[in-house]
Order: structure tokens, then sequence, then C-alpha cells
């Protein structure tokens, strides 16, 4: 990529993890132009220790109660949009069929890296740009979008979604 300037992408992700993928995929799955810059060396790396390797990437009880915070209620938008079924759906496209055990959820072969694996290949196939090993440095707001300036260039974008987990 050309340090000096970017072609604008519809949507900037910051973050390669389950969700920052997932929301990349989904977004190009809309016909969105995607890129997703990521801190890390791989993206989804931390994937391959959930659930102990075996990847719990859902749950049957969902709801306030089960998360921490300020304001837990804040996810209640988020899960009325995209909860259990949608999670399970998303996956199953992909070819990864669930496997329950006590409400949780996993991929049928019990291993992490089948849903890394999906998750990557899907990135590729949707041809979303996935910039590792990229520090954010700063980001400026522009007319059009934004200016995400990092130590592996600019990017621009009309939208960015942080990502970024913990």
């Amino acid at each position: 990529m050309d340090k000096k300037k970017s072609k604008q992408q519809d949507v900037l992700v910051i973050g390669a993890g389950a969700s920052g993928m997932m929301t990349a995929i989904t977004a190009a799955r809309r016909g969105l132009s995607v890129t997703v810059l990521e801190h890390m060396d791989k993206p989804g790396k931390k994937i391959l220790a959930t659930g102990n390797g075996k990847c719990n990437y859902t749950n049957e009880l969902q709801g306030v109660t089960f998360y921490r915070g300020d304001d837990p209620a804040f996810v209640l938008p988020v899960m009325e949009q995209f909860g259990f079924d949608e999670t399970v759906s998303f996956f199953e496209k992909l070819g990864v069929y669930p496997k329950s055990r006590n409400g949780y959820y996993y991929p049928a072969s019990e291993q992490a890296a089948s849903v890394l694996d999906v998750l990557r290949m899907e990135l590729i196939f949707r041809h979303v740009s996935v910039v590792t090993e990229c520090e954010l440095r700063n980001i400026l707001e522009k007319k059009n979008g934004f200016l995400l300036e990092t130590d592996k260039g600019r990017f621009s974008g009309k939208k960015i979604i942080f990502a970024t987990g913990l």
C-alpha cells in the first residue's frame, strides 16, 4: 500500500478479533469496501484460546445479567439485532455447524481453529483487506469521512468501526 495515499474505503474496522472479522464480513456481504487494521501479527489470534481451545462462540442464555460494567443494558440493542439465532446462522453459512453442551455452542469439530480458519477465508473471499502489525497513531475527521494515520501509512474511510476488545 502506498504510504502517502490510500483509496477511500466505505468502512475501516479497527481490530481483527472475532467481532472485527465478523463486522468486516457483514459489511463486505452488503457490498461495501472494507479494510481491517490490526495491531497483532495475525487476525483472530485470541480466538484459538476461547473455550479451552474449542471456541464457545455463543450461548443460549443471553441478557443483561450476563454482562459486566457500569451499564450492562448497553448490549440490549445489539442483542436485539444480532443475538443467539443470528450468531448460529452466521457461522452455519460459513460451514461451522454447532455442537451444544450445557447451553454453550462450539463448532462440531470442537476446534477453535475451525472458526478462525473460516473467518479468515471469508475475509479473503469477500476481498477484505487486512493490515496486521498496524499501530494507529491518529484519527482525523474529514469532510467525507475519516483519515487514519498509522505506522503503515494512511487509510481513509467513510465510516470507522471500533472492534478492539478489552
